[in-house]
């Protein structure tokens, strides 16, 4: 048995009393102080050092998904801004409003055909204009998510959900909408969608987590969709990763005096 196991197995032991209060397994315990501090060990933790092997590269998550899409609007309702909340920290998450539209060159610009109407072409590209002029996740998530799940009329609920969230400039996004840029991303989101394809049994919404199609993702659980972030994650866990196995990226080891 080496040292390291060995001085893992005492610190476990003089924890143990603690562990029934704790949702995390041993190896997390002194990972975050939020951590430390809900498992009760955080005099324990202060003579102990975590680390991680790797860097810790944020998750890749790229949502493909149009308006007027009925699983669309529910995945970002649950799964995403669950995930969001939770484990946001360790996402690097990319939204690509475009789906199952055609598109057409009209001189410079592009005309956009889409199954459910001209609105639902309005509102793809009003997303597209929000994505581009909110990059910050904090901002963008919610106000995209908004617009998406919104009933009224595209520009309406720009306008509705950009006063709802505060500080968001709504005529910003319409005028981008009305001009050439709106088009022109809009475009650019096609030629991202295009290039997953040839895609066999593509469904809405499209989720790909580190480049890899995570399949009947509306289907699972919440939790299974989480518990995929945290596992694709290599840094040390955050807390909203509640996992039953343990990361192989943690190790502890006792600081010497």
């Amino acid at each position: 048995m080496t040292a390291w196991v060995f001085c893992c197995i005492l610190f476990v032991a003089a924890t143990s009393s603690c562990y029934g209060f704790c949702q995390f397994p041993p190896e997390l315990w002194c990972s975050t102080p939020d951590i430390a501090e809900e498992c009760q060990v955080t005099n324990h933790c202060q003579g102990w050092t975590c680390l991680s092997k790797v860097d810790s590269k944020p998750v890749d998550v790229v949502v493909y998904y149009e308006s007027y899409c009925i699983e669309c609007n529910t995945f970002f309702e649950e799964h995403l801004k669950q995930a969001v909340n939770q484990v946001g920290q360790i996402m690097n998450l990319k939204l690509v409003p475009y789906g199952d539209t055609e598109e057409t060159p009209n001189g410079e610009s592009w005309t956009f055909i889409c199954g459910e109407g001209n609105d639902q072409c309005k509102s793809n590209i009003l997303q597209a204009c929000a994505i581009d002029l909110h990059t910050n996740m904090s901002v963008q998530y919610p106000l995209v998510a908004c617009i998406l799940t919104s009933n009224g009329e595209p520009e309406d609920n720009v306008k509705q959900c950009a006063l709802e969230l505060g500080g968001i400039n709504w005529a910003d996004i319409i005028r981008c909408s009305r001009q050439g840029k709106g088009p022109e991303l809009e475009h650019q989101m096609a030629l991202q969608t295009k290039a997953l394809e040839p895609r066999e049994d593509a469904y809405l919404p499209y989720v790909t987590v580190n480049g890899v199609c995570s399949d009947g993702i509306t289907e699972q659980p919440v939790t299974d969709f989480i518990n995929s972030l945290c596992q694709n994650y290599q840094g040390p866990f955050p807390y909203g990763c509640r996992l039953q196995i343990s990361n192989p990226a943690h190790t502890c080891k006792k600081n010497r005096k």
